[in-house]
């Protein structure tokens, strides 16, 4: 058989051959990085990773304990949405699918921790329903002082 590209955008699109249609093929968990380092280098898929030019990305480190909290959060997200992502194109693999699930679920174990600590990260936040004006007396990580 001949081995002609049938869609050439595609591989513009996706030049490391991913395959990105239904067939079967699972994904290797050994080709993901940790959510950290997916974070860190915003891949989970570290043979995809190319770095640009020079760059050296910066590990972020956290100040005190809610800042990790918070930075653990945005990496388990992360590494959820980076297979949510994978699972449009391949919504058959179960194995994706499971460790999506398990990101997820952690996901959202860290953002109630991180509410029942340190306040709302969202308006949706159940913290809000008895007092609604919670942030204007609350400190965030991204605003690096004490009110």
């Amino acid at each position: 058989m001949n081995d002609y590209r049938i869609n050439p955008i595609m591989d513009l699109i996706n030049p490391y051959n991913m395959v990105s249609q239904t067939n079967g093929m699972q994904f290797n968990q050994n080709e993901l990085g940790t959510p950290k380092d997916a974070f860190t280098l915003g891949n989970l898929f570290i043979n995809t990773y190319i770095p640009y030019k020079n760059y050296q990305p910066q590990k972020l480190v956290a100040k005190n304990e809610q800042e990790a909290l918070f930075l653990k959060l945005a990496e388990v997200a992360f590494a959820a949405h980076e297979l949510n992502l994978y699972l449009d194109l391949h919504p058959e693999d179960k194995s994706a699918l499971q460790l999506f699930n398990q990101y997820r679920t952690q996901t959202n174990e860290l953002k109630t921790q991180y509410q029942n600590q340190y306040g709302p990260l969202m308006i949706s936040a159940n913290v809000l329903l008895n007092s609604p004006f919670l942030w204007e007396q609350l400190t965030f990580p991204w605003e690096g002082g004490k009110k």
